[in-house]
């Protein structure tokens, strides 16, 4: 699977770390939340995300898990998830993009601090 948003104007890479809560586990996070969920025929595999700034503050998320008896993916969409209830879910999450940022590594000693200006 690919992100992909209208223009693409920045591409790049995410890592997360699922929540101790939930046995670093999305599987687990399933499970314990959703009774419809079948931990046994399905197995998570990844998750997807999608938000905007029109609208409500809310996130789309998916769960991507293999279906063992079918034997291809499907995806679980649950309602939309507010932040906190997005942000719950991982212990750390961390998204890098850019235009053209692949192999760029930055050194701990070469961040600039910012402020914001006055108007």
């Amino acid at each position: 699977m690919e992100a992909k948003v209208q223009y693409n104007d920045l591409r790049g890479t995410a890592a997360a770390d699922v929540s101790d809560f939930f046995h670093n586990s999305l599987q687990a996070y399933l499970i314990a939340t959703y009774k419809t969920y079948d931990g046994e025929r399905y197995f998570c595999e990844g998750f997807t995300l999608w938000a905007g700034n029109n609208g409500p503050k809310t996130v789309h998320v998916g769960f991507v898990c293999r279906d063992k008896e079918e034997g291809k993916f499907v995806k679980f969409v649950p309602n939309e998830y507010t932040y906190d209830q997005l942000f719950n879910l991982f212990k750390r999450f961390n998204v890098v993009m850019g235009t053209d940022i692949e192999g760029v590594k930055v050194s701990d000693d070469d961040w600039i601090d910012l402020e914001i200006g006055e108007e």
